[in-house]
């Protein structure tokens, strides 16, 4: 009843129109045996709800999560979004677990503090924003080229190569309406923020919001989606949420995009420290091949993981990386260092050709996210050892 209310009136903000979240159908019955359900992701094609937003979405085999995780999640998540201010410190605990789909959007806008705590404010805040960003767009990229200066005519010209290349794997992010999105929120985010401007890798980053947020407007299955066919008008908007969004993530690790990218110089040596303390064998392997951790690590960092798995798994990646807060920056770390070392014991069999050739390409593709909780997991845990130490503070 009135937890339905509530996301129904989440996703009329979001969407400027009720039809987004449909009233469920009742829920299915649990399974009495709490270990069966877990056990058994629905078949693809069958959801939990008939929401209009349901969870199965990207590759329905790999990305479905179990039933009884997304209820108890949305459950959990409902409740401390259906206060008239939201505590944004629980909904960071609980998001940090990971979103259910329908519900991303609401809570991502809300830890990045894109949306404000107070729920009566929502519409305004969101208003304006979308306003900002279209008079962002009249200021800096609806301007003739001939009112552009060199600088800005190069920034746009490098975003315009490297759009077509983003997440290659996803058919939605070569669709033309959303090359022109890319280009759009890339060259306002360059404009604005002179001291990164814009690097390469940026254009990928940008890619979960682009995804998470069109899903409040297409049902189903992102392959289907006709983002072609949507109004501009509508789209400028996910567009307004979508850059302000980046923006707030990007603030938080803003050294990692200015010239010479001392934020990324900083994770590989802190990344080199942890290694040695958590993973000596593999540490001694690795300078005995002469491998270094700036012969790879420097993409990693450069696109914070995403590139290193597939797509389906990467907005999920997103939930922790946003609910990390303040902290995402050394947690990323953390990451690289977990999935580094998942992957130690084949290493530690390899010369360094073999190992650089491994770590190019790291045979995640067939990953769900059972894989990814387990890196996930083990960052918590050494984060948590580890984030008091020398190590870790004298270069975050």
């Amino acid at each position: 009843g009135a937890m339905w209310e509530n996301a129904r009136r989440f996703a009329a903000y979001v969407s400027g129109e009720d039809s987004v979240v449909e009233s469920p159908s009742p829920s299915p019955s649990k399974l009495e045996n709490g270990a069966e359900a877990r056990d058994q992701p629905h078949p693809a094609g069958t959801s939990t709800s008939t929401s209009t937003t349901s969870t199965t979405s990207y590759d329905k085999r790999k990305a479905l999560m179990p039933r009884e995780w997304s209820e108890s999640q949305r459950d959990k998540l409902l409740k401390i979004l259906n206060k008239s201010v939201v505590d944004i410190e629980q909904l960071q605990q609980v998001s940090w677990g990971g979103i259910p789909q329908d519900l991303r959007p609401i809570c991502w806008q809300l830890m990045l503090g894109y949306l404000p705590r107070e729920t009566s404010s929502w519409q305004d805040v969101v208003n304006c924003k979308r306003k900002a960003y279209r008079d962002l767009l009249k200021t800096h990229y609806e301007v003739s080229n001939s009112r552009k200066s060199e600088e800005e005519l190069g920034t746009l010209r490098q975003i315009a190569i490297d759009a077509p290349r983003t997440e290659p794997t996803v058919k939605l992010f070569g669709k033309s309406a959303l090359q022109r999105s890319l280009i759009r929120i890339l060259y306002i985010r360059a404009c604005t923020h002179p001291s990164s401007g814009y690097v390469q890798g940026l254009n990928d980053v940008l890619t979960p919001f682009l995804h998470v947020f069109l899903s409040r407007v297409f049902p189903g299955d992102m392959g289907t989606w006709d983002v072609d066919s949507i109004h501009d008008d509508k789209l400028i908007d996910i567009e307004g949420d979508c850059y302000w969004c980046f923006c707030k993530l990007m603030d938080r690790v803003e050294d990692m995009y200015t010239r010479g990218q001392p934020g990324i110089r900083h994770c590989v040596e802190t990344m080199e420290h942890l290694l040695k303390r958590v993973d000596q064998e593999l540490s001694l392997h690795m300078e005995k091949e002469g491998l270094e951790l700036l012969h790879f690590t420097v993409r990693w960092f450069n696109c914070l993981l995403m590139r290193e798995l597939p797509f389906h798994l990467v907005c999920r990646l997103w939930d922790t990386y946003i609910a990390e807060g303040e902290n995402f920056k050394p947690f990323v770390v953390f990451v690289a260092l977990a999935l580094l070392v998942t992957f130690s014991e084949k290493l530690q069999a390899m010369d360094f050709q073999e190992m650089i050739l491994h770590l190019q390409k790291l045979p995640t593709q067939e990953w769900t996210p059972k894989e990814l909780e387990m890196v996930l997991s083990e960052a918590f845990l050494w984060h948590t050892v580890f984030k008091d130490t020398k190590v870790v503070n004298k270069s975050t």
